[in-house]
């Protein structure tokens, strides 16, 4: 396991469907499924929504290995979210033993579920749409509101945000490198030897990574083309992107109004 396993953020360049989607639709819809996950009252609706995601993921072209690893490097956080409501939820009890909840562990399989969910919705958001995508896109969502809205440094700052992502991934990766080179690997020895290690760490990443941003921000604010292109992607609505649009807008009125 490594911090390239973690798609969150990451791009994968390709053909797929959902790489040829208008990146608007992907900047509404999918915050917007995670939205409902978390809103989900009942385990119906984490259900389809899981379905859902098992079909997106092959449209994508996102090999089911890659999300599945993606997934196990948040496996102590899930582990840690059941046993907070297993422990410390009112109701019905497991086996009849009273510090343990059988209405918390439901519970908190239910919003383990829900962080899988987001974390699905999210990474094929980042995965089949680049960072000039998603800006262009968010600069086209707040286009009609140009004249009461600062639009153009909104979509900076907002393509920094995003482009800056990859770049805490890049510097990391190179930090555990250099550990690992120095004979200090963060994945070696005991909980104690690997805290110790990590710690070590944490100092010059942060001083990379501020190093790194300042720059982004300076070059960005000097007009210096940071990302190899003058101007964001002009997007046009295909009719392929039409019928999404109406499927999708039906489909999620009937999710949010008719499954709890």
């Amino acid at each position: 396991m490594s911090l390239n396993d973690l798609t969150l953020g990451a791009y994968r360049p390709g053909d797929s469907p959902l790489h040829r989607l208008d990146p608007r639709l992907k900047l509404l819809g999918f915050p917007l499924l995670v939205v409902a996950a978390f809103s989900a009252t009942g385990p119906a609706r984490p259900v389809l929504l899981a379905a859902l995601a098992l079909l997106l993921l092959p449209l994508g072209k996102i090999p089911l290995g890659c999300w599945w690893r993606s997934v196990r490097l948040l496996r102590w956080l899930l582990l840690f979210t059941i046993l907070v409501h297993l422990f410390f939820a009112s109701g019905r009890t497991v086996a009849g033993v009273a510090w343990l909840s059988l209405d918390g562990l439901q519970r908190g399989m239910m919003v383990a579920g829900q962080l899988v969910l987001a974390v699905t919705f999210s990474s094929l958001l980042t995965l089949t749409t680049s960072p000039r995508e998603l800006a262009g896109a968010f600069s086209s969502l707040l286009s009609p509101w140009r004249r009461w809205f600062p639009v153009r440094e909104a979509t900076l700052q907002f393509l920094l945000v995003v482009q800056f992502i990859p770049v805490l991934r890049e510097e990391a990766s190179a930090q555990v490198a250099a550990s690992r080179l120095a004979g200090q690997d963060p994945g070696a020895g005991g909980l104690a030897a690997r805290i110790a290690t990590l710690g070590r760490m944490v100092s010059p990443l942060l001083l990379r990574l501020v190093d790194r941003a300042d720059g982004l921000a300076q070059a960005a604010a000097a007009g210096v083309d940071v990302w190899g292109e003058k101007e964001l992607p002009v997007l046009r609505a295909r009719p392929t992107d039409r019928w999404v649009l109406l499927g999708g807008s039906i489909g999620l009125v009937l999710l949010f109004a008719g499954v709890p």
